[in-house]
């Protein structure tokens, strides 16, 4: 629920786990919450400072250590006193792309302690792009012949979808989606809308042949599931990856990592591209929206529900049908756009309507 919560405010959820076992029962969650990268501020209870020699009950030895390598920071205070403080490091440190869950272990008798309050403070969240590095993009974009983007979960959390949609138009250039792609980061009936990459080594390297230019922006180089031989790390494609996650850069295989928040980064980069010349690329053929009455159509009626719900309204609902006739029509940005999602069964699937728009999230894992 926090994680929802998190992804659709767009600020950090706060979570309260009893003691070891419940940090224990929820390192699933913390995990999710990580690699989709959530801000989360977790608290968990640990037994009183006094009788922790004697290895109480439900302790935890060593509590910061607990829930890494799958938090951005975690903290048992030395003092009482200092328990406020930790708190408000958390918060911060979450909300600091790339987000992430964050954690403090606080001794019961910590909350019987007065303390000094805290002042919430105002902390920047974006950082800017190396310009000669985003030259040289800009440049390999004006020369290539045919190139591609391919979006992950990064744009949307920087709520800049539509900057990248303004960005493909620009350059004319097919969109593909990440593998694993936990958010809808380009519009899935736009015409340059190309498809989704699976989590193979060799279907991405076959898929993105075709593009001498291949732009990856808000996701890795590439997540993969099963091995094999990744031809497009061979040399024959250029490769440039638009990240806020440092770790994302580090790891790439292949081509040049630019480090710097999205939105900024896609706003330089219209600015600096020239005009092209390229004709626009065929994109995925898609069926037409659903039209009332037909049966198989279920979620044509919660989109049109949609339409009529109050802009702070939630629509929670299971996951849906895996019968592709139905995985066409789940509404995501407004009532012109609807995409295709393949949810864990378990997942559940919770819309909040921000003006004309939606976030969508699930804690269920993307398949």
């Amino acid at each position: 629920m926090a994680d929802g919560y998190a992804q659709a405010t767009r600020n950090a959820g706060f979570v309260n786990l009893h003691s070891a076992a419940g940090v224990g029962n929820a390192l699933g969650n913390v995990f999710t919450a990580y690699r989709n990268q959530t801000p989360l501020v977790i608290t968990a209870g640990q037994q009183a400072r006094s009788i922790l020699p004697l290895q109480p009950f439900l302790y935890a030895e060593r509590a910061s250590e607990f829930p890494r390598p799958y938090v951005k920071f975690a903290i048992e205070p030395a003092r009482a006193e200092d328990v406020p403080a930790a708190i408000a490091r958390a918060y911060y440190v979450a909300m600091q792309p790339p987000c992430g869950p964050t954690f403090v272990s606080v001794p019961i008798d910590d909350w019987t302690h007065p303390t000094q309050p805290v002042e919430a403070r105002s902390v920047s969240r974006e950082f800017g792009p190396d310009p000669d590095a985003m030259k040289a993009l800009a440049a390999e974009l004006a020369a290539s012949k045919a190139p591609a983007f391919v979006v992950g979960p990064g744009v949307d959390r920087a709520q800049a979808v539509d900057w990248m949609v303004r960005l493909a138009e620009k350059t004319r250039a097919a969109v593909w989606v990440s593998p694993f792609s936990a958010r809808c980061s380009f519009p899935e009936r736009h015409p340059q809308f190309a498809g989704f990459l699976n989590a193979s080594p060799a279907h991405v390297s076959d898929t993105l042949r075709a593009h001498d230019l291949v732009v990856v922006i808000g996701a890795p180089v590439f997540t993969f599931h099963v091995e094999g031989h990744a031809a497009i790390f061979d040399g024959t494609t250029t490769i440039f990856q638009i990240t806020d996650d440092p770790d994302s850069a580090a790891v790439t295989p292949a081509g040049t990592s630019i480090i710097a928040s999205i939105k900024p980064s896609l706003a330089m980069l219209i600015d600096i591209l020239p005009e092209t010349g390229r004709a626009i690329p065929a994109g995925r053929s898609l069926p037409p929206a659903p039209l009332a009455g037909d049966p198989i159509a279920a979620e044509f009626v919660l989109h049109t529900l949609s339409t009529a719900m109050p802009a702070d309204a939630v629509l929670v609902e299971e996951a849906p049908s895996h019968r592709p006739a139905m995985q066409n029509f789940m509404p995501m940005r407004g009532q012109d756009s609807f995409t295709p999602w393949r949810v864990a069964a378990s997942a559940m699937l919770c819309r909040h309507r921000s003006g004309s728009r939606w976030d969508v999230w699930a804690p269920g894992r993307f398949a």
